[in-house]
């Protein structure tokens, strides 16, 4: 399971063998079982071994509150991640979302401006809303634009607070086709200032001012188009 917080990719795995396999790959390992981890203290790549829900919640929190500026992504090795997974959709409230990465007929990339920085479009569910009709409607919603939904590419989950409490977001994302985009337009009640459609080079550009969690769909994206 990855998550996102303040901005920050954080990884949280079962698999042993990657963990043993790639453990030189980080600049720095902590066992909880003989080590007392100091949250601030962290730099670089970390793995985080022999860990508990407790530590990654309270690590959570930690970030949330105070975006660990020298820290690279950091991952939490657990016995078992479907049960921590369990237990984080438990312990905090989950948002449904669903949002899509737009291929027009050049093979270029719908981006969208909001807030500052490009994004992708996306949004909440309706109650009882499926999550392929998320996507489609709140693409055609804050892009003016009609388009056929595919394959989905991959799930983000993403933490912020909301009225005061944390809460968990889970945003389902789906390979698109465009079907008309003249009535394109940026839904701007929704802040939404610019849409753009973008080739390879100008989506590098552009991630430089984005999220770290769109820079992941557009590579898992890239990635399903090999395949």
């Amino acid at each position: 399971m990855l998550i996102f917080v303040n901005n920050k990719a954080i990884s949280i795995t079962d698999n042993t063998h990657f963990v043993k396999d790639y453990s030189k790959n980080f600049d720095f390992v902590y066992d909880v079982k003989t080590e007392i981890i100091e949250f601030k203290e962290m730099s670089g790549n970390v793995l985080v071994k022999n860990t508990n829900f407790s530590n990654i919640l309270n690590f959570i929190k930690f970030a949330q509150a105070n975006k660990p500026q020298n820290l690279g992504h950091l991952t939490f090795e657990v016995k078992n991640e479907e049960l921590f997974k369990l237990k984080i959709k438990d312990k905090l409230q989950v948002i449904k979302a669903a949002g899509g990465v737009v291929e027009n007929h050049e093979g270029k990339i719908l981006m969208m401006k909001r807030l500052g920085f490009w994004d992708l479009p996306k949004g909440k569910a309706d109650p009882n809303e499926k999550s392929k009709k998320t996507a489609e409607r709140e693409v055609e919603e804050e892009c003016g634009v009609t388009v056929i939904v595919n394959d989905k590419i991959c799930t983000t989950w993403h933490t912020y607070m909301l009225k005061g409490k944390l809460v968990l977001k889970q945003t389902k994302w789906y390979a698109m086709k465009l079907i008309s985009d003249k009535n394109m337009k940026p839904q701007v009640e929704e802040d939404i200032e610019e849409l753009r459609w973008m080739d390879t080079d100008e989506v590098e550009v552009a991630l430089q001012n984005s999220y770290n969690s769109i820079a992941y769909v557009l590579k898992k994206s890239e990635l399903k188009m090999l395949v």
